[in-house]
């Protein structure tokens, strides 16, 4: 029992710092380190709300649902009301990601019954300002706002570690806003508190929204810069959330960005791989964020792919735009089936497509198909 409940708060700190590799390991060990027996831990029900983050901040949803529904059930049955909330927490934003904004409000309104008092910090209690983040997210700013009123919190405060999570809603209220100078101020701030205390996962999200900052107060090169530190900070732990959550704004940036990367123009992007912007660009894709320059409005071709496509995909993409099966394709190539169908899979990510009437169609659109 004593070993397990170690490896949780190892795991906690692992997740502090930005390593959701070691966290995820680190959680699996407390649970096979859990006394088999037939009631229910605490360390047990922390490792699979630990899990859920993690899955979560990958993108990874049907494995972030799974294990917040086996902590949460393990929290009711311990009556443990502040991983109960956790577990919830982390429900409603897989809802959210997965197009079920009713069913993401059912769940943090459940967690902010559940939780421990408002007095609590937000470091204990993060329920409330995941609320009002939650309620950015869906577009009712107003609602952030009066949160925020309420809770006193303005930009002559000195934010602190505890309450991290407010200013981060505050930062995000301020860009919803439109007041990018002011957001930029305070994440300036916060910035350097996280980085000051080496909390790498803090860092990435700080980074990430002061790069959306940054263009909204119109320095797009310092925006490219910042973003591309957080990529990079991120691409190893495959970190996707972060970004993905952020919306339309960050899609446009991204997009900025890896233009910018392909022409060697911004000198921090040097350092991303193509295999982890893909990853990030296949997120934004599922999460119905494409991050493809729109067609022109006079019909002809926009300025093409944020990330190119080889000789070989495009002709893949032709034979597809001719309704060949991935069979004929490997034939008329002289490849292995599963080399088309990887082919496929880049191409769909490529285009932000579901599927491959839906890659044609955008493919005729951005002008690469005869």
């Amino acid at each position: 029992m004593l070993q397990s409940q170690a490896r949780v708060q190892l795991g906690r700190a692992e997740w502090l710092r930005g390593r959701l590799a070691e966290a995820l390991a680190t959680y699996r060990q407390a649970l096979e380190l859990s006394p088999a027996t037939h009631r229910p831990v605490l360390p047990a029900t922390i490792a699979y709300v630990g899990m859920a983050e993690v899955a979560y901040q990958r993108g990874e949803l049907d494995a972030a649902l799974r294990h917040a529904t086996e902590g949460i059930a393990l929290a009711r049955q311990l009556a443990n009301t502040q991983w109960l909330a956790a577990g919830l927490a982390v429900q409603a934003w897989t809802r959210q990601a997965q197009g079920d904004p009713a069913a993401a409000l059912a769940a943090i309104d459940e967690a902010e019954r559940v939780a421990p008092g408002p007095g609590v910090t937000s470091l204990a209690n993060p329920i409330p300002a995941q609320r009002a983040r939650l309620a950015l997210a869906q577009g009712r700013v107003g609602d952030a706002a009066a949160w925020l009123r309420d809770r006193g919190r303005n930009l002559d405060d000195q934010p602190s570690y505890p309450r991290e999570p407010e200013y981060l809603v505050l930062a995000r209220a301020l860009l919803a806003s439109n007041r990018a100078e002011e957001a930029r101020d305070l994440l300036g701030r916060l910035h350097a508190v996280a980085a000051g205390q080496q909390r790498t996962a803090s860092v990435i999200e700080v980074r990430a929204l002061q790069a959306l900052a940054l263009r909204a107060a119109g320095d797009q090169q310092a925006a490219l810069e910042a973003l591309a530190e957080a990529l990079t900070l991120a691409a190893p732990e495959r970190y996707v959330r972060v970004f993905v959550d952020e919306g339309a704004p960050m899609a446009t940036l991204l997009r900025k960005l890896a233009g910018a990367a392909a022409k060697g123009q911004a000198a921090a992007a040097t350092r991303l791989q193509a295999p982890d912007l893909e990853r990030l660009l296949g997120a934004f894709a599922l999460a119905g964020l494409p991050v493809l320059a729109p067609p022109s409005r006079g019909g002809a071709a926009p300025g093409g792919l944020v990330l190119p496509l080889s000789g070989r995909e495009l002709e893949v993409l032709q034979l597809l735009a001719d309704g060949r099966s991935n069979r004929a394709i490997a034939e008329e190539l002289v490849v292995t089936v599963d080399t088309v169908k990887r082919h496929v899979s880049h191409l769909l990510d490529k285009l932000g497509a579901a599927n491959r009437t839906q890659a044609v169609t955008r493919a005729r659109q951005l002008g690469l198909l005869e």
